[in-house]
């Protein structure tokens, strides 16, 4: 049992501390301390508990982490725009190998072709889910990939005005608006309907005509997870010139025919649902498709195919010259960041299911959604918010307030939705339900009987 094992965690001997001072040129910490002004300087021990060898600080952590609530832990019912869905393990596996295991952009075709072949294949298989073949390599996540979007019209369009639709996810919009205020960009707000949840086609289209519009921006499911008629949406667009730009869940895909075969023309989404864990909220993965004559002002990489120097074909980076690091202050975008490991991880996870395995998952999703809703809407003053049809998530209306429910399913271990009744514009009791495939019937059933007994106990 030596000094090795009782610092655990600091392998610095003092003899290697003054080998170090002494090749700095200093006698001791506090002489190569003394150009810090002693007005901001702590004269006192930090207040924290004493030091703990490697396997008492691991038993400690092992005790707070087990703690923790997690959706693994408990019954997880949340959505609103990040899943808990089922990721094979092999998944894990690629994404763990050392080869891939890097945030390193491969500037170097050379060393990176590996890396490179799987970012091609991330862009072909994202190419069919959102039904244009221009893709790029991922964005930060979601609601970034939307803003950029939106400023991709704005500019392929020279104009400075968009028609958004105001049931776009909140986090979703609170970014878009962000990020083009201080491109004077216009942003006219279209209301959905109050019944169904979904747009109103007539509505939008004379606001369209009123005035000179880059895109028709909208979110489908929306924030009441109603599906939007895409076909329609895209054809009220073009008809007043203006550029059709739809957010999607990727899974979507599974059941209808992805949004750029319907006429939009521009695709973006949250890959997530795609084998990507939840993360506490980050890090996700934004994916832009669109038309090839507007690839040009695609964000983020883009990996096409070449040849080397014996005129092989070969994998490289293209495109870059809308971005800072090229363009510089005329660049198009400011989104440099790269997401490939999690681009790895979704491409994994779609060739792992198959075209076949994604219409399976998303109509487990269906499926399992419909059934839930139809089981709770039988409840005593449990009806849906929003009438439109959905997809894996739905609104409810609630005889009660949302935060005592969801408070009494807590203590069952079950997180039993999303409080949405602070949503702007939004009365009443709202709460927002998911459900995945990872849910059986029993699940169902637990989560049903234990939202009877908490409306009941709240009376």
């Amino acid at each position: 049992m030596t000094d090795a094992l009782l610092i655990g965690y600091n392998v610095h001997t003092e003899a290697d501390r003054q080998r170090m001072l002494e090749d700095i040129g200093v006698g001791s910490v506090e002489e190569l301390l003394e150009p810090i002004p002693s007005s901001v300087r702590l004269r006192r021990e930090l207040d924290l508990p004493p030091p703990l060898n490697e396997w008492q600080l691991t038993r400690k952590f092992r005790k707070y982490a087990s703690e923790n609530e997690t959706c693994e832990t408990c019954s997880s019912w949340l959505g609103g725009g990040a899943y808990h869905h089922y990721i094979p393990e092999v998944v894990r596996s690629m994404a763990s190998r050392g080869e891939f295991l890097t945030a390193y952009t491969p500037y170097q075709p050379e060393m990176s072709q590996g890396i490179l072949r799987v970012l091609f294949d991330f862009q072909q298989l994202m190419a069919k889910i959102l039904g244009q073949p221009a893709v790029n390599c991922s964005v930060y996540d979601g609601s970034t990939a939307l803003a950029e979007c939106a400023w991709m019209t704005c500019t392929a369009k020279k104009k400075s005005r968009i028609l958004v639709a105001s049931s776009l996810w909140p986090q979703y919009l609170d970014v878009l608006e962000t990020y083009l205020r201080g491109r004077k960009v216009e942003l006219v707000m279209l209301p959905s309907d109050p019944d169904t949840g979904e747009l109103d086609s007539a509505r939008a289209e004379s606001l369209l005509e009123s005035g000179d519009f880059a895109a028709f921006v909208v979110q489908s499911p929306n924030r009441f997870g109603v599906i939007e008629n895409i076909a329609e949406i895209c054809e009220v667009a073009h008809a007043a010139d203006a550029l059709a730009l739809v957010s999607i869940n990727p899974l979507l895909s599974g059941c209808f025919p992805p949004p750029g075969k319907e006429g939009a023309d521009f695709v973006c989404c949250e890959a997530q649902p795609l084998g990507l864990e939840l993360n506490a909220g980050g890090p996700y993965l934004g994916v832009i498709a669109t038309r090839p004559e507007y690839e040009d002002y695609l964000p983020g990489r883009i990996v096409g195919i070449c040849k080397d120097i014996k005129g092989e074909p070969a994998f490289a980076l293209v495109k870059e010259e809308r971005e800072q690091h090229v363009a510089r202050h005329k660049a198009t975008s400011h989104i440099c960041s790269n997401q490939a490991l999690l681009a790895l991880r979704v491409a994994t996870h779609l060739g792992v299911l198959g075209e076949e395995g994604l219409r399976r998952i998303a109509g487990l999703n269906v499926v399992k959604a419909h059934r839930l809703e139809s089981r709770l809407t039988a409840l005593p003053g449990v009806s849906r918010a929003r009438s439109g049809e959905f997809f894996n998530e739905f609104l409810l209306d609630l005889p009660c307030r949302v935060p005592d429910l969801l408070a009494r399913l807590r203590r069952e271990r079950i997180f039993g939705g999303i409080d949405c009744s602070g949503w702007e514009n939004e009365g009443g009791n709202r709460l927002l339900v998911a459900v995945t495939e990872l849910k059986s019937a029993a699940d169902i059933d637990d989560y049903v009987g234990h939202f009877s007994r908490a409306l009941e106990s709240i009376g």
